[in-house]
């Protein structure tokens, strides 16, 4: 009987240590330390469109991105990628678990191009242009906002 009893609480704490693991690889540090804030942008329809975003202002959060986020909670956000001033850049899809879209903004806020990301570790994504603004969001946003 003793023996079955510190069989199940082996396996307990196993068990528990898997959640506790999967639970921790849901939102990294970097994704937590993001502020959230509104942005309306214009669609092809000329509508305003309010979009509740994640602000990834710091290069540790810039770096950091949907890296390590969970499936879940990358198809309910939007990251917003601010740098001091435009850049020649390019976005990868390492550690990141679905596809994405991503729209490279100059810095008056004119959308220069969209572009679906998938997870592949040796692909580099960007335009042929300097961007000041990108913004991530689940696969197929753009599309189904028009």
């Amino acid at each position: 009987m003793a023996i079955v009893i510190l069989f199940l609480i082996s396996a307990l704490v196993l068990v528990l240590v898997q959640i506790s693991s999967t639970l921790n690889k849901q939102v990294t540090k970097e994704f937590q330390k993001m502020e959230t804030s509104k942005i309306k942008i214009v669609n092809d329809e000329n509508k305003i469109l309010e979009l509740e975003v994640r602000i990834a202002d710091e290069p540790d959060e810039r770096a950091a991105g949907f890296q390590n986020i969970s499936r879940s909670i990358m198809e309910k956000t939007i990251i917003l990628f601010v740098f001091p001033s435009e850049i020649n850049g390019l976005f990868h899809m390492r550690n990141v678990e679905a596809s994405l879209d991503i729209a490279f903004v100059k810095a008056n806020g004119t959308i220069i191009e969209i572009m679906r990301m998938d997870p592949d570790s040796s692909r580099l994504y960007g335009p042929n242009e300097s961007f000041k603004y990108a913004i991530e969001v689940p696969l197929g946003f753009f599309k189904s906002k028009k």
